[in-house]
């Protein structure tokens, strides 16, 4: 993971505490995350990977790492309906929320109760049920322990007044106990210290063991008091009152001294790691944290709790980096410092981690060959090397029958080697895979690797045949909306085998091609493949939140407003006829106006790279944007004066209120969006023409500007 913010907010936690959706993305979509289809991932992406690579969160790279070290059962386990920030990601990709959600999905918030002032400022539930165990387990005479109680639940309110006297020596433990937690807990620590070690004669066994607990913590709040900004972050670890740290380590040994099966002993075992960070002990940190991956089975919660301290404490740290490289004996550590030391941080240095690096921790990889060895071919793959050298690191075992991530790594980095060699073989790699690939996104990970290849190959209507074992609907949507032909789209939208939001989009990229691209018989025809049933709101023509895609726009969509015109489908078997036919034309440009039209697109990669989407589009023709059939009409001097009127009123008002064209439909970049732009001169001279010449129409009379 990169990014400070992330890291000063787990500080600032760790300091106060006590121990399409899934679907392809339209055009017009807003999402945080725009993945890129493609198997590499040299640099940090949202994108994860079901694969140790460079480009996952390092935190995914972790987990996934831990997962590796013993077998983990994913049956049973349905992906999590994902957020508005990773909805792009289909099954293929995953956020590190998304893998969590996942793994662990975590309980319904509960509905908020009504406000209660004094609800609010009570210590939690669990901590006065344990101070109410304590005096019951003790004998605390009951008169004093109910007075006890109802003070205890009133701590930290604004309104509560101090503890009572009690004459009773036990009693009266737990009422300065109570006195010193309350002077904690308002940052009065010198007080809180000073009442705590005169509890450690108390004549309760909880009170004394407690209050030698809560030494631990007064020291760690006052190392850290000095390095809270205004806004509660955390402001580096140069702040820390190292002495107050170093106080709170010593309480943490004294505790456990005593206490060595305690009930906290299990906390101050893990503020040892906090007193280590604090104290900028790296080396002794990585080696705690190093035995604690090897320790933590990747089944558990706690496992994805350990990788998001380790990315924040050590590995987001230069400082931490270098303790665990420069230690030499922290592989798993070592594994994820590298990955991530091979992200280019120079495009004329696209490999980081060099080499003769890589090589010199050969030792510390001692009987980890497979890790040491995946290490060493995605060097070789990002750097550039030879992909057949890649091969020789990676044996092929694409046949075995279920795969950790450490071993599923490997095999999609000989995938991607073969790719890069050309190899014959390549594609029935990738299915033989499939078999195995039977975690949590390895099978739509090896179905990308396929589909990337029959892309080269322009098996385009072989990927998207109903028998093609490329099953994912996130990839098949993204392949019918780039590259397929029109034949095979059809047949898409009528296979019943497939998902109604799959057979949606084929139909709707079916309709929208053949209109925009003049397949105007066939767009005429193919209306019949659109249910009667909307399921869809029209309403709703952007965003990626469409499980839908409203092909019904096409039968029950807007078409007349300031011109006279029939349905779209009339309109179409007119154009049909005679594509030239100017009324019809027009009609055309008010139905793109009128539903949306103009700044629509379907899906296109973004990035120049070979990634899935990018092959040839097997649709035929060329889009007709609304400012061309206008221009045409101008163009013509012989066109009847009602409708080159309306053409030169709509070509200016393409450039309402912006001064920008509004009408010339998607550009592949900058450079293409500025060639649509018509210059002011010429808007001003379509304006003079359409009031010189038609001064009585209607739209000679509405034009008022020409921006």
């Amino acid at each position: 993971m990169r990014g400070w913010q992330r890291g000063a907010s787990w500080a600032a936690a760790l300091i106060g505490a006590s121990g399409l959706a899934a679907t392809v993305v339209w055009a017009c979509a807003d999402s945080s995350c725009s993945p890129v289809w493609r198997l590499d991932a040299p640099d940090y992406a949202c994108d994860g990977r079901a694969m140790l690579t460079p480009g996952n969160d390092t935190r995914i790279n972790l987990l996934l790492l831990m997962r590796s070290l013993a077998p983990v059962s994913e049956a049973g386990v349905a992906y999590a309906k994902p957020d508005w920030d990773d909805d792009q990601l289909g099954h293929v990709f995953f956020s590190w929320k998304g893998l969590r959600q996942t793994l662990w999905p975590s309980a319904p918030e509960p509905e908020p109760a009504t406000p209660d002032a004094a609800a609010e400022c009570a210590a939690p539930k669990g901590a006065q049920d344990a101070f109410a165990a304590a005096m019951l387990a003790e004998k605390v005479a009951p008169f004093y322990r109910d007075q006890l109680i109802a003070e205890r639940a009133k701590l930290g309110c604004p309104d509560a007044a101090p503890p009572g006297v009690y004459a009773d020596d036990l009693a009266g433990s737990y009422a300065m106990y109570m006195g010193a937690a309350d002077d904690f807990y308002r940052g009065n620590y010198a007080a809180a210290r000073s009442s705590f070690a005169k509890l450690a004669s108390s004549p309760s066994p909880w009170v004394r063991e407690t209050a030698a607990y809560m030494k631990i913590r007064i020291a760690l709040r006052a190392a850290v008091a000095g390095a809270i900004d205004q806004y509660g972050d955390f402001a580096g670890l140069e702040k820390v009152d190292k002495a107050q740290a170093a106080a709170a380590g010593a309480a943490i040994d004294a505790y456990l001294k005593a206490w060595p099966q305690g009930r906290y002993a299990a906390s101050a075992q893990g503020l040892k790691r906090r007193v280590l960070w604090l104290t900028g002990q790296d080396a002794a940190l990585a080696q705690s944290y190093e035995a604690m991956l090897r320790a933590t089975p990747g089944s558990g919660e706690a496992a994805a709790d350990l990788a998001e301290e380790i990315d924040n404490a050590l590995l987001q740290r230069e400082e931490g980096v270098k303790a665990v490289v420069g230690g030499g004996k922290a592989p798993l550590l070592m594994t994820i410092a590298d990955l991530k030391a091979m992200r280019p941080t120079d495009p004329a240095k696209p490999m980081p981690l060099a080499a003769e690096t890589l090589a010199a921790q050969a030792p510390a990889f001692a009987g980890q060959d497979d890790l040491y060895g995946l290490l060493g071919a995605t060097r070789a793959y990002y750097a550039g090397e030879a992909p057949r050298t890649i091969l020789t690191r990676l044996p092929d075992a694409a046949r075995a029958p279920g795969y950790t991530p450490l071993a599923f790594s490997r095999q999609v980095l000989r995938g991607m080697a073969l790719a890069k060699a050309h190899d014959a073989n390549e594609a029935g790699f990738w299915q033989e895979l499939m078999g195995g690939a039977k975690g949590l996104w390895q099978g739509q990970l090896a179905q990308l690797g396929l589909a990337l290849r029959w892309q080269r190959d322009g098996r385009i209507d072989q990927a998207l045949a109903s028998a093609s074992p490329i099953k994912d609907s996130t990839l098949r949507q993204l392949m019918l909306q780039t590259m397929a032909a029109p034949a095979t789209l059809r047949a898409n939208a009528a296979d019943r085998s497939r998902p109604d939001e799959e057979r949606n989009v084929a139909r709707f990229t079916l309709l929208y091609k053949g209109l925009t691209r003049g397949a105007y018989a066939d767009f005429t025809r193919d209306l019949a493949l659109v249910p009667a049933d909307p399921k869809a709101d029209l309403g709703a023509f952007y965003g990626s939140g469409l499980s839908t895609p409203p092909a019904q726009r096409f039968t029950q969509g807007k078409w007349a407003e300031g011109l006279p015109c029939p349905s779209l489908a009339q309109t179409t078997a007119t154009l049909a006829r005679n594509p030239a036919d100017q009324p019809a034309r027009l009609c055309l440009g008010e139905f793109y106006r009128l539903n949306g039209f103009d700044g629509f697109s379907l899906y296109a990669p973004f990035e120049k790279v070979d990634q899935l989407g990018r092959g040839t589009d097997q649709f035929p023709g060329t889009m007709l944007s609304r400012d061309a059939i206008y221009a045409a009409i101008i163009a013509d001097k012989r066109a009847a004066a009602d409708l080159r009127a309306y053409a030169l009123y709509r070509a200016v008002m393409c450039y309402s209120p912006s001064g920008y064209n509004g009408c010339s439909g998607p550009a592949a970049d900058y450079a293409a969006s500025q060639a649509q732009q018509v210059p002011k001169a010429q808007r001003k001279a379509w304006y003079d023409e359409l009031k010189a010449l038609y001064p009585n129409s209607r739209w000679a009379k509405a034009l008022r500007y020409y921006w």
